[in-house]
């Protein structure tokens, strides 16, 4: 198999956001990707950016992937970027996992997806040779329509007087059921995140990924995963996926600014706004702010591929850095586009003007979990002054 290099990747990316923007009001429209669309992120080899060699994927650096996805975004469509990020990501994800439930997902089809719903949900009880999860909801399933198995969220309570072991389950996606009405969202509403709901399905041990064994250095998936890329933490390291198509569509919004600003008159005799000194401020001020926080969620990411290249293991203190940093981020770009909507007018309201879908997308991006930035400025204040963090998400 011939592997593009990144620079191709981001090329190809960059002559697809067009096509993308096209698209962008049928995907709303739909509550998820359109097929096409995830076609051709498939055939450009998106999903394999971060996916191991061992089945067929590039295992590339995690900045590949940021570059793609926020080019895919600054054409115009957060939902699409958000979908590739997130589908990808997860092949980062599965390259941990036990061989035997990557050989369970990718044995007959190294094209097949994964979608991720976190958030533990379910009455689980342990059988022999796995575990049995009944009922349970679990939301956020971002690009579920395209997957063919979900790893779901669940606690096994060991009766061993520790708290109940956190894990991810691999579930093929004939088990369990898409709520497709559960997604009617502000922002992002092509992403598709709707909820999954299961009946009653068993679990064989080795299809059981801990999430709180992996912060301990536990990562079955290292056995055949040997290369740089998965000799990083399984956590904070992938975090800027979430970040980067908030980073394109803060670029979406200052370009589609700039553009309409050299044509726009402001209305009672205002004049040009091209020639209004708050507008240029505000034009190159958010150019500064996007450019900032985008080079801080770099410098966290290359410090962590440098280390593991070395075969160093990253600080505590740098990989809170790093949560906080894309969290951080997030809130940056968040406020540049705030800055930029808000010098637009009455027409960015229009629910087809691309700046009044930044605006909606960044907000949205911006409040998930894994990008609060009170939990993140916290938890790397506390790790900073040598306190406990009680963080699971360092390892």
């Amino acid at each position: 198999m011939s592997i593009p290099t990144s620079e191709d990747l981001i090329q190809t990316a960059r002559d697809m956001a067009p096509a993308m923007a096209e698209r962008a009001t049928r995907c709303e429209e739909l509550g998820q990707l359109p097929d096409d669309t995830y076609e051709d992120f498939r055939q450009a080899g998106f999903y394999r950016i971060v996916q191991p060699k061992a089945f067929g994927g590039y295992e590339m650096d995690l900045m590949t992937l940021f570059d793609v996805s926020k080019e895919i975004a600054r054409g115009g469509c957060a939902s699409s970027a958000w979908v590739l990020s997130i589908l990808a990501i997860h092949n980062y994800y599965l390259g941990f996992f036990d061989p035997k439930a990557q050989q369970d997902i990718w044995g007959e089809d190294d094209n097949n997806q994964t979608c991720t719903p976190f958030n533990p949900s379910g009455t689980v009880t342990k059988v022999a040779g796995g575990i049995e999860v009944k009922g349970g909801r679990w939301a956020f399933a971002s690009g579920c329509d395209h997957s063919a198995f979900a790893l779901i969220g669940v606690l096994i309570d060991h009766q061993d007087g520790n708290p109940p072991e956190f894990c991810q389950c691999v579930v093929p996606r004939g088990e369990y059921n898409i709520d497709q009405d559960s997604w009617n969202v502000a922002g992002l509403r092509g992403s598709g995140s709707k909820d999954l709901t299961v009946d009653e399905i068993f679990v064989p041990q080795h299809r059981i990924f801990s999430l709180s064994k992996v912060t301990q250095g536990y990562a079955p998936g290292r056995e055949i995963n040997t290369g740089t890329l998965y000799k990083q933490s399984f956590f904070p390291p992938s975090i800027n996926s979430l970040v980067a198509p908030a980073c394109g569509a803060a670029l979406h919004a200052l370009d589609t600014f700039e553009e309409k600003m050299k044509s726009r008159t402001l209305v009672f005799g205002a004049g040009d706004q091209i020639e209004k000194v708050p507008s240029l401020i505000r034009l190159v001020e958010a150019e500064s702010e996007i450019d900032m926080a985008e080079m801080l969620i770099k410098r966290d990411s290359l410090e962590l591929m440098k280390l593991a290249s070395r075969g160093e293991t990253a600080s505590q203190q740098l990989l809170a850095r790093t949560l906080h940093s894309n969290a951080y981020g997030s809130d940056v770009f968040t406020r540049a586009v705030d800055r930029l909507f808000d010098a637009s007018g009455g027409g960015a309201l229009q629910n087809d003007h691309p700046m009044q879908r930044a605006w909606r997308d960044v907000h949205t991006i911006n409040n998930h979990g894994g990008l609060n930035f009170d939990t993140t400025a916290e938890l790397y204040g506390k790790v900073r002054m040598g306190l406990p963090s009680g963080s699971a998400l360092l390892g």
